[in-house]
């Protein structure tokens, strides 16, 4: 069964057709398809297995934050385990096995230990394979080895196919994203003349733009990317390298960047991956912000997704994740994704806002379509299975019990936004409390210091606190600015491009569904 939409999918090429194998079977997707957009396609919503109790494991998330859907891809001396279904590039032949099974992803005889939880509670073991002693050797450790593990390990006499290198590289700014916030803030650096390299993990540009709307000096953010991309190629002081994560940032602007240079085409020969040994007098983290999911019971069930990914999977791939889906959010931003499911066709049965006073000009939009709002509501219990089948529907106070049950086979969950500050951590940089959006952000008076006791990373756009368009982008052209100057290059201000997106309520933070009660379904 397909579940590919007619109309949507920006990143495909629907004129390229590629096959692949999922556990043996035959399926088919498209050139710029991610393995798991693939999969979703070809309506496998199950993925793998979780670790101890073996439930059942789907996707969540559509980038590098993805939990479940690690596989095993390629066979023989091109055999990798643990790889992400989010962030591996579909090619002709790819193999691909889900992994923590037996015998097989849809009967696994370990999935017993489910029913079995509440003697398989943490730390268990320890008493139980004790005594006897006897039975260590030959039953007892057996079986744990067999058990324990994500993947096969790989077969360690087959030498490794393929190659790889490593080199060094100097820029005066080093731009980590390639989102609206890493191309402004390296056109803006690039400006006052600094050498410029600009890291992008994604095979794509533009980041979340392109996928949640707004406008960008009066044109849609896709159209900005490419203007803004086509400039900075023109300038002979600025790198762009696509499918380049930076992985890690060191005293005295030492940044590590992994490159994948064939994944996506392999056997054509050349180097597999390459790493990149940096020096920079200035970083940049534009790398964006991630979404929190949220806790209710069966939050685990595949099919229930982050709001904003499940829109990744409409807009970029054109992959429909359900024919009824139920939004459940405490904040505005996924009432975006109500709206992108009802304009590619598909059912919201459904948004459940955990706050009373719900949201803004967003929740209008998605109540002028006839989409039915609750506030006040929570998910009481997704029940359990091989994926959503239905949604108990309680008050988030969590009086009144299980109040309504609906038909339902996908949940999109949104929990709020919380800034990637990794890289900004990484080498000593301070964070803040935001209580106002819930989240930890950058502090700008206790960078990362280096040699000569002065800040050397700036944090910018979402990955400093800024979720709207145009704070993002006034942030992104002054950390250029500000990174090219710090460079030792003469001062240049940088209009920022205006960026315009719908005003959003204040979040609501929510972390638990309903916030008391034990609700049974």
């Amino acid at each position: 069964m397909s579940t590919r939409l007619a109309k949507q999918g920006r990143l495909i090429d629907r004129s390229k057709q590629i096959e692949f194998t999922f556990n043996g079977k035959r399926m088919q997707g498209y050139a710029g398809d991610s393995l798991a957009s693939a999969l979703l396609a070809n309506d496998q919503m199950m993925m793998g297995r979780s670790f101890k109790y073996h439930r059942p494991r789907g996707v969540v998330a559509s980038g590098s934050e993805e939990p479940n859907a690690l596989m095993q891809l390629g066979t023989g001396d091109r055999y990798e385990p643990n790889q992400r279904a989010t962030t591996t590039e579909l090619f002709s032949g790819l193999t691909a096995q889900s992994q923590n099974h037996w015998p097989s992803l849809e009967f696994d005889v370990l999935s017993i230990n489910n029913k079995l939880s509440r003697f398989l509670t943490a730390g268990f073991y320890y008493k139980m394979f004790i005594h006897p002693r006897p039975l260590w050797k030959h039953v007892y450790e057996p079986i744990i080895r067999k058990s324990a593990g994500l993947g096969a390990a790989p077969d360690a006499e087959l030498k490794d196919a393929d190659t790889y290198e490593h080199f060094y590289f100097f820029a005066d700014v080093v731009v980590v994203g390639g989102g609206v916030a890493g191309l402004q803030s390296a056109k803006a650096a690039a400006a006052s003349g600094a050498k410029v390299l600009v890291l992008e993990q994604n095979s794509y540009w533009g980041g979340r733009a392109p996928v949640d709307g707004g406008t960008i000096d009066g044109e849609t953010p896709e159209v900005w990317v490419e203007k803004t991309l086509a400039e900075l190629r023109e300038m002979k002081n600025v790198t762009l390298r696509d499918r380049c994560m930076a992985s890690g940032v060191y005293d005295h602007g030492y940044v590590l960047g992994y490159e994948r240079l064939t994944d996506h085409v392999p056997g054509q020969g050349g180097p597999r991956h390459r790493l990149w040994r940096i020096r920079a007098k200035q970083i940049i983290t534009a790398s964006g912000a991630i979404e929190r999911p949220l806790s209710f019971a069966g939050n685990d069930v595949p099919g229930v997704m982050l709001a904003a990914s499940m829109r990744d999977y409409v807009v970029n791939w054109g992959v429909n994740p359900g024919q009824k889906v139920v939004v459940a959010t405490n904040n505005d931003d996924a009432y975006r994704t109500a709206l992108a499911l009802h304009e590619a066709g598909v059912e919201v049965v459904r948004v459940v806002d955990a706050r009373d006073t719900g949201g803004g000009a967003l929740m209008e939009a998605v109540r002028e379509k006839g989409i039915r709002v609750e506030l006040g509501r929570a998910i009481a219990k997704v029940k359990d299975g091989p994926r959503v089948t239905k949604v108990a529907i309680c008050a988030q106070n969590g009086e009144g019990g299980a109040q309504e049950e609906i038909e339902a086979d996908a949940v999109a969950m949104s929990g709020g936004w919380s800034p990637v500050v990794h890289l900004w951590s990484h080498c000593g940089g301070k964070l803040n409390w935001d209580k106002e959006n819930a989240f930890f952000r950058p502090d700008p008076a206790r960078p990362p210091l280096g040699d000569n006791g002065a800040g050397f990373v700036i944090a910018t756009g979402s990955a400093n606190g800024n979720l709207g368009l145009g704070a993002v982008l006034e942030d992104a052209a002054a950390a250029g600015a500000q990174a090219g100057e710090a460079a030792g290059f003469p001062a240049k201000t940088v209009a920022a491009s205006k960026g315009i997106s719908e005003d959003e309520s204040l979040m609501e933070p929510v972390w638990l569904m309903p916030a008391k009660a034990d609700i049974k379904l």
